[in-house]
C-alpha cells in the first residue's frame, strides 16, 4: 500500500536568498548581457525600448548576476553607480530608483539600491508590462 506524504508546516518555507538561476539569466540577458572579461554590461536593442526606471530595474538585476559571477564584491548600487552602468542622468536615477523602492521591487539600505532574490519574478513581470 502506497503510504501518503503528510504534509507539514516546514514544506511551506522556502529559502528567500537562493537564486532562480534561470529565471535571473532569461530575465537579465532579454535586455543585457555582460562582459566576460570587462564585466561591464552590454546594452542590447530591448533595452534601449525601456524607460528610465525599468532600466534601472535591469542595472539592479544585472548587477545581482555580476555578484553571483563574483564579478562584483557588492550586490548594493548607488545612484551613482546606477547613471555609470545605466547611461541614465543621476537627476532621473534618484526619482526613479525610489520609485521602484516604493513599488516594492528594490531594497534601499542607506542609500544603496538592489532587487531582493525574492522580487526577481516580480521584476521581470514589472519589465514585461505584466505587474498589476
Amino acid at each position: 500500500m502506497a503510504e501518503e506524504k503528510q504534509a507539514k508546516f516546514e514544506d511551506l518555507l522556502v529559502d528567500e536568498e537562493e537564486i532562480n538561476e534561470d529565471l535571473l539569466v532569461n530575465t537579465v540577458s532579454t535586455y543585457t548581457k555582460i562582459g566576460s572579461e570587462s564585466g561591464e554590461l552590454v546594452p542590447q536593442k530591448a533595452y534601449q525600448a525601456l524607460t528610465a526606471k525599468e532600466k534601472i530595474a535591469v542595472v539592479l538585476l544585472a548587477q545581482k548576476a555580476r555578484y553571483e559571477l563574483e564579478m562584483v564584491d557588492e550586490e548594493w548600487l548607488s545612484p551613482t553607480e546606477i547613471a555609470n552602468l545605466s547611461g541614465i542622468k543621476s537627476g532621473t536615477v534618484f526619482p526613479a530608483v525610489r520609485g521602484l523602492e516604493e513599488d516594492n521591487y528594490a531594497q534601499n539600505d542607506d542609500g544603496s539600491y538592489r532587487i531582493p532574490t525574492v522580487n526577481i519574478e516580480k521584476t521581470k513581470q514589472f519589465l514585461e508590462g505584466d505587474d498589476e
